[in-house]
């Protein structure tokens, strides 16, 4: 919906306004049109409360008379009504009516109204202060400041005061050791609320001497429980006195009963008879009866008062004594009220802005552009401003009930919204610059509050208005130069608006019927036109805004459409001319191109967004294809390495099991040779040299021992084929140490270190 302004550094400001189906019980900001199913959506306090207007802030009549006209007053009455305390409404109205914000102020009422909205929605640190009578809590401050009694309701309201803020205190601190990050968020209203200052000692003093109704407890002091005990004595001696000498008369005992008078017990006779017993007549009447005191119950009714006033002293005794022990904490929680109503002030805003579906503004300062997309609510019609930085004035023109005006109230009430730090309603965050007073000439029939204005009441409005706006203002002019002869008054409607032009007012938005207005663009750089589009088929305003089209009335049509009778109409139209006719046409094709070419600017706009869905979808495959492919490379790489590291493994196992073959082998070797030297001798001792195999065998067993072992025969040379007889397979020498008698020879491809006696040549 929004876009940039095809300028190098635009004001960009965007409104959307809704004109909705009735809301049920509505005040609406601006007025009723003739249609009843338009409305604006932006919905207000049915109160019509105007004591806000006697604030002594900025003492300029035009000044509070554009705030009337805009109904700010309505606006600040609907947000003071989310305040939870009485102070805290009047704080609100109070500080939303002054207005006297410069930007950083601004800047920081939205930091707390934000602020506001994140706990809300956290949910763990209310800014409910439903249950705190500050009204209440103010009344104790101001006793206890005088040395006067406080009473027990307001001791009590100073404990829920500093129980409340002990609370929200300590909701804060598990937030943030929940999450840290609270803190930032919760800002500027963390340090608002860590900085509380609460006396538990005092909490606890409080209720060991105040009941939770107010009154003072028995255990406030010792001569309270005695004087108490006392008058429950008395009071119990005394009735049951009173009682015993009803029961005891002789007459009709069931005309009387008990009944206290001023704190003393008597007897009420529902007759005029004599009674047994002596006392003092209250009261008689004929026919109605007599009060009377016995006198047995006189002495017990004196003593019974003494008692009471025995109790009176001893509470005020205790009174006084709690009163003296605030007086030592009264800046602190003086301090802390003001806290809890800024507290309140700033839920009221958020809660306001949340329960309309509001959003943050972007608020730009000064002389900067800025954005304002507001209000949007049951099927809105969105409608942009884009203003360039040049622009000073924009003219707006279209038909009757078109909206014009309304789109000025919206205007400015987003503008007054953001600088007072409340959440403009729009669905998205907007840009919406800093203006340090806004000045409105608003008299349309349409107000529920103020009749048409007369043209000199206009004229004098607006010459107010030139001598206060600066150039950091907003001026909004409805029907400028109206009322009045219709070329005198387009005359006068050009100058004023080149007066605001030169005069540097930051921007002035007018709307007008007037022809020769819409071509002050053509000839002011400073100028931009803008018109309310109208559905020329159904005869219906669409209340969209075309861009740099001049509007028509079509107060012809419209009147048609009426029912007005076709003969005047035709009549109309022929004293209208065919001049004004073309001119209208001319205008109808340049609104129809302006229609074409917004309808091509949303189909490419469609595109463009469709095609940086496919981009980012095309973006995230391919970081999905290169991911799969690294994490292929890696498996593989992980899978090659694994074989190799058991390869290796084999191959160290084959080495040692091999080099523990080759150490054993000569071993063997030489066990068989013992062995058969030793059979040769056996077979000499045993002189059977009568067969001649045996002695065969033992030439045979002579040679063996005689021959040389192969270790002793002449060493190979390098190069030499050898037979390792460990391994049974042939390898060639490497290298020869005679000294060591050692052989380094390669078999396939292993190299073995051996010994000469190891191989055979």
């Amino acid at each position: 919906m929004l876009s940039s302004a095809p300028f190098a550094h635009p004001i960009s400001i965007s409104i959307s306004i809704s004109f909705a189906p009735t809301i049920p019980n509505p005040v609406t900001i601006g007025v009723r049109l003739k249609h009843e199913a338009l409305q604006l959506t932006h919905s207000l306090s049915s109160s019509t409360n105007q004591s806000v207007l006697t604030q002594e802030e900025n003492n300029s009549g035009v000044y509070y008379d554009s705030l009337r006209v805009l109904e700010w007053d309505k606006l600040c009455d609907c947000v003071a009504s989310f305040a939870r305390t009485s102070l805290g409404r009047e704080a609100t109205k109070a500080k939303l009516w002054s207005l006297n914000q410069n930007y950083h102020e601004s800047l920081r009422l939205l930091d707390e109204t934000n602020a506001a909205v994140e706990m809300l929605k956290h949910g763990g640190c209310s800014l409910d202060f439903t249950g705190v009578d500050v009204l209440l809590v103010q009344s104790a401050i101001q006793r206890a400041r005088r040395s006067s009694l406080v009473e027990g309701n307001e001791a009590m309201a100073v404990v829920s005061l500093l129980q409340y803020a002990d609370a929200l205190q300590h909701n804060l601190k598990l937030a943030l050791k929940e999450d840290a990050d609270w803190y930032r968020r919760f800002m500027p209203l963390t340090e608002v609320i860590m900085e509380f200052v609460i006396n538990r000692s005092l909490v606890k003093l409080i209720q060991q001497i105040i009941d939770e109704d107010g009154s003072v407890k028995d255990s406030a002091s010792p001569n309270l429980k005695r004087s108490r005990d006392q008058v429950r004595t008395l009071e119990r001696r005394v009735y049951q006195l009173v009682d015993s000498l009803i029961r005891n008369e002789r007459n009709d005992s069931s005309l009387m009963e008990v009944c206290n008078i001023e704190g003393r017990w008597c007897i009420k006779s529902s007759s005029d008879r004599m009674t047994s017993f002596k006392g003092l007549l209250l009261t008689s009447n004929s026919g109605v009866g007599s009060i009377v005191e016995p006198l047995p119950a006189v002495s017990l009714n004196d003593e019974l008062q003494q008692a009471r006033a025995s109790v009176a002293k001893a509470e005020a005794d205790a009174l006084s004594m709690l009163a003296t022990k605030m007086q030592n904490d009264l800046d602190d929680i003086e301090l802390l009220l003001n806290r809890i109503i800024k507290l309140d002030v700033v839920n009221a805003r958020a809660t306001y802005g949340m329960s309309y579906g509001g959003s943050c503004p972007d608020l730009s300062p000064p002389r900067d552009g800025g954005k304002i997309a507001a209000l949007e609510q049951a099927r809105p019609v969105p409608v942009d401003f884009f203003i360039a930085q040049k622009t000073r004035v924009l003219v707006i023109t279209g038909p009757n009930t078109g909206g014009k005006t309304i789109c000025l109230k919206t205007i400015g009430l987003a503008v007054l919204m953001a600088k007072s730090g409340l959440h403009v309603l729009s669905s998205e965050s907007v840009r919406i610059p800093w203006f340090d007073s806004v000045f409105a000439d608003i008299g349309d029939e349409q107000s529920l509050t103020q009749s048409l204005s007369t043209f000199s009441g206009h004229l004098k409005q607006i010459s107010e208005i030139q001598s206060q706006a600066t150039c950091h203002s907003l001026v909004l002019l409805d029907e400028v130069g109206a009322g009045t002869n219709p070329l005198e008054g387009a005359a006068l409607g050009m100058s004023l608006l080149e007066s605001f032009a030169e005069t540097g007012v930051l921007l002035t938005i007018a709307t007008t019927h007037h022809g020769e207005l819409k071509t002050l663009k053509y000839s002011n750089d400073a100028f931009e036109n803008a018109c309310m589009e109208f559905d020329e088929v159904n005869l219906k305003p669409t209340y969209k805004i075309l861009w740099g089209v001049p509007g028509r009335s079509n107060a012809i049509n419209i009147a048609e459409r009426l029912g007005l009778s076709s003969i005047v109409v035709e009549k109309a139209r022929e004293l209208y001319g065919a001049a004004s006719a073309e001119i209208d046409e001319i205008i109808l094709d340049m609104e129809k191109l302006k229609q074409e070419y917004q309808e091509l600017l949303d189909e490419t706009q469609h595109h463009l967004m469709l095609s940086r869905d496919l981009y980012e979808k095309l973006l995230v495959a391919r970081r999905k294809i290169m991911k799969h492919s690294a994490e292929q490379r890696f498996r593989k790489m992980r899978v090659i390495s694994e074989a190799a590291s058991k390869a290796r493994s084999i191959i160290h196992k084959n080495v040692r099991q091999q080099r523990a073959s080759a150490t054993r082998a000569p071993l063997n070797i030489q066990k068989n040779t013992t062995d058969k030297e030793s059979n040769h001798k056996k077979a000499i001792n045993s002189g059977n040299t009568s067969s001649a195999a045996n002695m065969k065998s033992s030439s045979a067993a002579v040679d063996v021992k005689q021959s040389p072992p192969i270790g002793k025969s002449k060493p190979p040379k390098v190069g030499d084929m050898v037979h390792i007889l460990s391994l049974r397979k042939k390898g060639t020498v490497l290298k020869v140490d005679s000294f060591k008698e050692e052989l380094l020879v390669q078999a396939g491809n292993l190299k073995l270190k051996l010994k000469l006696i190891d191989v055979e040549t």
